[in-house]
């Protein structure tokens, strides 16, 4: 008997160490569990590379069993809060583990955490060669380019200010330091050409003072500005830069990853139709007098109960609802065919807009059963629309017979010769018309007869009402510019020369 429990005693002492042998190998793969949840996690991921080498560590041809982490119990949710071990700390999560994979176990965060490639700086935008026009030039001293722009008047009959608009004389857009004979496509004299100036505001008033003196031979035929205010003023008008589109600066292309792509097309948004209202008128719901009403805001309807809302015939009305008092209201215009949504809630609002398609008297209404009855109710009146202006287009041609009569042999003598400059609003085609200046209102104009050895007595009066000074140029007599310089006559004033 004594031997049966002797040898129930060494087999209860046996069970007992193997029970405890196991107990602590679990607590402590448990504990190193805890401590490197991130090693854990990697251990099998990042020793996979060196699995196959795991078996020729063994003794024995058998396969190498599953590692006994997957067997072991789950980290206990307190575990998270230990912050992980270090990435240089070997791996101790995986039991019976080849020794080759915890040589790895340093690599392992970096084999299993995978890093975000770092986004590449955006690039700066690059200078566009066609956002600088050119430099500005400096304000030209003492100029007034409003004034300037006055004198201008005189030289754009034959020059515009459009790029590459050529007249009778180039374009002078942008011609403040460009190269005298520079625009392109334009027939200039080869005194101009040869020229090499350069168009700054020195050279332009020496050249408006007197074209031939700085440039002789060239086709110019108007014979200058004497003034020197009128030469500056139209020099800083020129030197004014025009705002135009290529200024601005070109946005950069977007980046190569915000490229549309074939799988993934934008889609564009639906096209809408718009209008420019003629007329705008804004309601707010409310009460007065003991009544609903609309109250007018803001314009000259601002306050008005209910008021009166006028069109003209063919125009745009745009009407804003608002809603006062928490009701719910809408309003219509029943001659116009226009309604608008309702609204609903204090604060809330809508617009539409109606075109005035028929002149009369009309109103409009809330819809909203009992709302037109308790006051809701104005007047809409549309006017007529006014009749069409009619063009008159003054006749300003010279008769071919307006001449004046042949002269008979006599002695030479004094000939004075009154001339007065109109401009004229005048008939250029059909339906158009052009301003032109004018000697008595005619063109071409009057025919002046004189005999070889007369003397001639020219008075020349500017219209009040012009707004140009006005010159008479003889070439016949005097040759280019004869004349002109003496006889620069401003509205409302007289000249004469002999």
């Amino acid at each position: 008997m004594w031997n049966k429990l002797r040898d129930w005693y060494i087999a209860v002492i046996g069970f007992l160490l193997i029970a405890g042998g196991l107990y602590f190998a679990s607590q402590q793969a448990s504990d190193s569990g805890a401590k490197n949840p991130e090693t854990k996690q990697t251990a099998n991921v990042g020793s996979a590379p060196e699995a196959g080498k795991a078996p020729n560590s063994q003794s024995g041809s058998s396969p190498q069993s599953p590692p006994k982490a997957d067997a072991t119990p789950a980290i206990n949710p307190a575990s998270s809060s230990v912050a992980p071990a270090a990435p240089t700390a070997p791996a101790v999560g995986v039991q019976n583990a080849a020794p080759a994979a915890h040589n790895h176990a340093p690599n392992t965060p970096q084999t299993n955490i995978a890093q975000a490639p770092a986004a590449a700086p955006a690039p700066a935008p690059a200078s566009q060669p066609g956002s600088n026009v050119g430099v500005t030039p400096a304000p030209v001293a003492g100029g007034d380019a409003a004034a300037g722009k006055l004198v201008f008047r005189k030289c754009q009959v034959c020059h515009s200010l459009e790029p590459g608009k050529d007249i009778l004389g180039p374009s002078l857009a942008g011609v403040f330091g460009r190269k005298s004979g520079a625009e392109p496509n334009y027939a200039y004299s080869p005194a101009m050409k040869d020229a090499n100036l350069t168009w700054d505001a020195k050279t332009l008033d020496a050249y408006l003072d007197d074209p031939q003196k700085l440039v002789p031979g060239n086709r110019m035929p108007f014979p200058g500005l004497k003034t020197p205010q009128d030469r500056t003023d139209v020099i800083a008008y020129l030197a004014t830069p025009a705002p135009s589109a290529a200024a601005q600066p070109s946005p950069p292309p977007p980046p190569a990853s915000q490229q549309p792509s074939a799988q993934a097309q934008p889609t564009a948004p639906a096209p809408t139709v718009g209008y420019i209202p003629d007329a705008k008128y804004t309601l707010r719901s409310g009460i007065a007098e003991g009544r609903m009403v609309y109250i007018g805001v803001a314009g000259t309807i601002d306050g008005k109960v209910n008021p009166v809302l006028t069109a003209a015939e063919g125009q745009v009305v745009q009407l804003t609802l608002i809603n006062g008092e928490g009701a719910e209201h809408d309003i219509v215009f029943p001659d116009q065919d226009a309604r608008s949504p309702r609204v609903t809630g204090k604060g809330a609002s809508t617009t539409i807009a109606l075109r005035a398609t028929k002149s009369g008297d009309f109103t409009y209404f809330c819809s909203v059963p009992g709302h037109q009855l308790a006051g809701m109710q104005g007047q809409f009146i549309v006017t007529p629309r006014p009749a069409p202006q009619t063009l008159v287009e003054a006749d300003i041609s010279r008769e071919p017979d307006d001449l004046p009569p042949p002269i008979a042999k006599r002695e030479p003598q004094t000939v004075r010769v009154d001339l007065l400059s109109v401009e004229v609003e005048g008939r250029l085609a059909e339906g158009t018309t052009f301003g032109y200046w004018t000697f008595d209102g005619k063109v071409p104009g009057p025919f002046i007869r004189v005999r070889v050895g007369d003397t001639i007595d020219i008075h020349l009066k500017n219209s009040a009402d012009s707004a140009m000074i006005h010159s008479v140029d003889y070439h016949a007599a005097t040759g280019p510019g004869g004349g002109a310089a003496a006889l620069q006559v401003d509205p409302g004033h007289e000249k004469s020369m002999t």
